[in-house]
């Protein structure tokens, strides 16, 4: 069975293609807010959530810290993909705990898909008994240092 993904995007125009990028690999369910996408993690359990931060009403940061909560000890990867990326929010977003992944808009579809197959593939090994095991940054952001 293929995994779940939840898809919490505001932009319909985005999430439609992301819709269509990825079903063919993932069953994608999508919410247009981050209360929806709070209630439909709970009543999907997704394997894997994309979720953008700017939504309205309880952003996707919040969100995401929502469904990570509910889910504990289990882990959920969490890949953020905003339009917003000023000077210093990468490291605030990541800091609050909400994410696996950072990715800026415009993102090419491809770097989505593969953001996507990383983390759900690192998604068991990320954690051992709910406790959270250091990530490997460069494999995850696909850099080489």
């Amino acid at each position: 069975m293929a995994a779940t993904l939840l898809i919490i995007e505001d932009n319909l125009d985005l999430l439609q293609l992301l819709r269509e990028l990825l079903e063919g690999s993932y069953r994608v369910v999508t919410a247009v807010n981050g209360e929806q996408g709070t209630a439909l993690a709970r009543a999907e359990r997704p394997d894997l959530v994309l979720v953008d931060v700017e939504l309205p009403g309880m952003d996707g940061v919040e969100a995401a810290l929502a469904i990570k909560a509910e889910r504990a000890p289990e882990h959920v990867p969490v890949l953020v993909l905003t339009a917003h990326a000023a000077p210093g929010q990468e490291g605030r977003v990541r800091a609050s705990g909400c994410c696996d992944d950072f990715l800026a808009k415009p993102a090419p579809l491809p770097e989505i898909r593969r953001r996507l197959e990383v983390l759900l593939a690192s998604g068991a090994a990320a954690y051992d008994g709910g406790v959270r095991a250091p990530h490997d940054s460069a494999r995850l952001s696909g850099s080489s240092t």
